[in-house]
């Protein structure tokens, strides 16, 4: 009789344990789905104003200037993710936006795109980096030196382009760092791509210590630079560049 009554204690102490977790896992299950279902409507709501103010951005009057429309449009597609899937394309855009096609077959003369923008002239002009060019402006840097904020410029000297490799610009030229009344120089070679609108240098004599630049014209223009400083070996991102041309 013992033995069954300490059975029976064991087994309602069991349950007297076991409700309240049941109790209080449904609890939280109910507090999740009410915090999805919050969640679900803080996005409709968003995507109500994103639309309304898509409308009333439509109906504005037209001022007859398009570069700031474009500028901007230039802006937020630089901010945003790309829809294609593997590394190294780019979206062709327009009508056909959900098409995806190398960053090499954009400017290699043949047509790629549905809609023929991989071809597209103003897409594929060297003006944006001809010989002689130059962008100053201030690096910002967080990692790799220990050094304030420095007036930077980036020349252009050379830009050759290959029949076999037309998709890129192979570019040579020389970057200067100020600091103060001091100065340091060095020559850089890269390339230049048009899918991208990307410009690579890194240093044309190789250490063991190489930073390499990656700007981009992000803001649909030919003038605005915005640069990353990298590490090419760990891929480091040491500071930025903010550049214009001169």
């Amino acid at each position: 009789r013992v033995k069954s009554m300490d059975r029976r204690v064991i087994l309602l102490l069991l349950i007297a344990v076991t409700i309240p977790w049941s109790q209080e896992e449904n609890y939280l299950s109910q507090w999740e789905l009410y915090e999805i279902k919050q969640q679900e409507l803080r996005l409709i709501k968003i995507l109500k104003d994103l639309e309304k103010a898509k409308t009333r951005f439509e109906n504005l009057p037209s001022s007859g200037d398009q570069l700031p429309e474009f500028t901007l449009h230039a802006r937020i597609t630089a901010l945003e993710a790309s829809d294609c899937k593997r590394p190294g394309q780019v979206q062709c855009g327009g009508s056909a936006a959900n098409q995806c096609v190398s960053d090499l077959f954009v400017c290699d003369g043949i047509v790629d795109c549905v809609n023929g923008r991989d071809e597209d002239p103003n897409i594929c002009n060297v003006d944006s980096v001809k010989t002689g060019h130059s962008f100053v402006g201030y690096s910002y840097w967080t990692t790799c030196r220990f050094r304030s904020i420095h007036r930077s410029m980036v020349v252009i000297t050379s830009g050759k382009r290959s029949p076999e490799f037309a998709s890129r610009l192979s570019l040579k030229g020389f970057i200067v760092h100020q600091f103060g009344k001091d100065q340091q120089v060095n020559n850089v070679t890269g390339y230049f791509n048009f899918a991208k609108r990307q410009i690579v240098l890194f240093p044309a004599v190789k250490t063991g210590d190489d930073l390499a630049i990656e700007c981009l014209f992000n803001r649909g223009d030919d003038i605005h630079l915005g640069c990353k400083i990298v590490h090419p070996g760990t891929f480091i991102n040491c500071g930025t560049i903010v550049m214009v041309r001169m």
